[in-house]
């Protein structure tokens, strides 16, 4: 469960890196809003805090950026499969809610990894739900290791462009997480997943 919304904070935050020396600046509609996205990371992060509601206003901030980037309810339920469909309008909202509050928490742990990594972008392509943004992710501190791989699949929802599935190294976030939901669901029951992201929540951050 822990690795869960780790791996997709972590997916996330380098979505956010800094854009890699030389980088095309051109793209398509999908490619533009995350580079804007950039953009407006960089601008915040270079306002260095100097205390701690500055500290955390700046984290607002960034998470709200976060925000509108993830879409959680097609996450949720592209994550929940055929159990989105068997639950309650409440059952659906008290998930997002708790899938949301866990990446943010996740994500804000991440944020100092934003300045390690930069990011080239390689490419966009039309899929039949939306598009995706193909990226590499490279450290900047250890340019030895090879370049993570990450696709960003995304659709519009209404006039702006959201992620609703990474692909790191070939492998789907969403179908890892559907299969790992589907399993505690069918050995333990909806109350027993709900009970384990409560639990999860309620953990101390650093854990």
């Amino acid at each position: 469960m822990k690795t869960f919304f780790l791996s997709l904070a972590a997916a996330l935050t380098l979505a956010l890196a800094l854009p890699a020396a030389g980088s095309a600046q051109e793209g398509g509609p999908a490619s533009r809003f995350l580079k804007q996205r950039h953009d407006d990371v960089n601008r915040i992060i270079r306002r260095a805090p100097e205390t701690e509601p500055e500290r955390q206003r700046r984290s607002r901030e960034i998470t709200q950026i976060l925000s509108e980037l993830l879409d959680y309810q097609e996450l949720s339920r592209r994550a929940l499969g055929s159990h989105w469909e068997s639950r309650t309008p409440e059952q659906r909202e008290r998930f997002v809610g708790l899938l949301r509050q866990l990446v943010e928490r996740n994500y804000e742990q991440n944020l100092q990894r934003i300045q390690e990594f930069e990011v080239r972008y390689s490419g966009e392509e039309s899929i039949a739900d939306g598009t995706v943004v193909r990226t590499e992710a490279r450290s900047r501190t250890e340019r030895r290791q090879p370049p993570v791989e990450i696709a960003y699949s995304m659709h519009l929802v209404g006039t702006a462009w959201r992620v609703f599935d990474v692909n790191t190294d070939g492998v789907s976030l969403v179908r890892n997480y559907n299969n790992q939901f589907n399993r505690i669901i069918s050995q333990n029951g909806w109350d027993e997943l709900i009970r384990r992201m409560e639990q999860r929540l309620a953990a101390p951050s650093t854990e």
